[in-house]
């Protein structure tokens, strides 16, 4: 029986290998295995020897499948349309694709190419819930100078049809032992999109805060208007947009500061709401965020409050070699600034607040 082993081992790798799809290299290697995903440039292969190998596709001389395969394709990584197509072979024995109006795609027609049960690579399927909390250390200028623990917090839901943003901050500064200011932020932003449009939306936003820094007792900003994607893509998985907002608020304001006759200073007004948001994500696992908002009262146009905020996130892929409880970790580091026009008696036109923080996102 022994003597049969080997024989009856190289019979099964053999029939293996002609039921398997092929790649050949311009070096003249030749790996064997389950041609999987073509997508970013590159061409992901399953083997036997090695779990799966991506291989540049300037690197592939050709590919070829063993057998009838039904695929999704894509000729442009930036466009969502896409067609069902079937492997095939040519008089020259090249794989060829063929979708369900018989045209004939060639391998180099497409920029990506997968299993229909898979996610779109291109375009993934968001979580309809995403969560992520993020704690660390933050510092400020301007009405305070202290060094402050930082904590953040959202929760995010995406549909075909919306979007909706809750979240939460605290900033706590001490100095001796005793909290010498505070920063409590909650608030929410819902953005439905106007009649199905990929560009136009509209908007509904409301922030509540405790703000030391900034004197305030309770501010409150409620505003809702129309908003406009400048753009709005996903470029091989990695999601870009910049987003303009206009719209009409209402904000309400009680300060810690008394006037001249001891009551305490409080602000209810009208304004406008404009606002700029940005974001783009990098190949190598930076994403930065940034968000400007300016709302000036009605009244005196003059007189308004610009907020702006930065924020570079960097994806701790090391950490998940680690352990599989490390994984979708991110040093995150940003700024903050609050510019007020007019500002009450003895503060500052401007607090700035930087942050770093460990995020972890599910």
């Amino acid at each position: 029986m022994k003597t049969l082993a080997l024989p009856l081992a190289l019979a099964c790798l053999a029939t293996s290998m002609a039921f398997a799809d092929q790649i050949v290299t311009v070096h003249g290697d030749i790996i064997n295995g389950e041609i999987s995903l073509i997508h970013a440039g590159k061409v992901t292969i399953k083997t036997a020897f090695a779990g799966d190998l991506s291989i540049a596709r300037e690197d592939i001389k050709s590919m070829s499948y063993a057998k009838e395969t039904v695929l999704l394709a894509r000729t442009d990584a930036k466009d969502k349309a896409k067609t069902e197509v079937k492997t095939s072979t040519n008089d020259a024995g090249e794989t060829t694709l063929v979708d369900i109006r018989n045209n004939t795609y060639q391998l180099t027609d497409v920029a990506t190419l997968w299993d229909p049960t898979a996610d779109d690579p291109d375009f993934p399927t968001p979580k309809e819930w995403a969560f992520s909390a993020s704690f660390g250390l933050s510092g400020h200028s301007g009405s305070t100078t202290d060094l402050a623990v930082s904590a953040y917090v959202d929760a995010l839901r995406t549909t075909e049809a919306s979007k909706l943003k809750l979240y939460g901050s605290i900033n706590k500064t001490r100095a001796d032992g005793v909290t010498t200011a505070a920063q409590y932020i909650a608030g929410l932003d819902y953005e439905p999109k106007l009649f199905g449009s990929e560009e136009w939306s509209l908007y509904f936003r409301d922030e509540i805060q405790h703000n030391r820094f900034s004197d305030y007792r309770l501010r409150n900003v409620a505003a809702a208007g129309l908003g406009y994607y400048f753009f709005n893509e996903t470029v091989e998985g990695k999601a870009r947009s910049l987003r303009g907002r206009v719209g009409l608020a209402h904000t309400y304001t009680e300060h810690y500061t008394h006037d001249a006759s001891g009551n305490g200073l409080t602000d209810s007004d009208i304004a406008l709401d404009l606002g700029l948001l940005f974001h783009w994500e990098f190949k190598s696992g930076v994403t930065w965020n940034t968000e400007l908002t300016y709302t000036p009262i009605f009244e005196d146009l003059d007189n308004g409050v610009i907020v702006h905020e930065s924020k570079a996130s960097y994806l701790l892929k090391e950490l998940s070699m680690v352990s599989s409880y490390l994984n979708d970790i991110s040093l995150e580091a940003g700024v903050r600034n609050e510019y007020q026009t007019e500002p009450s008696p003895g503060q500052c036109h401007t607090d700035t607040a930087w942050y770093i923080r460990f995020s972890k996102s599910w």
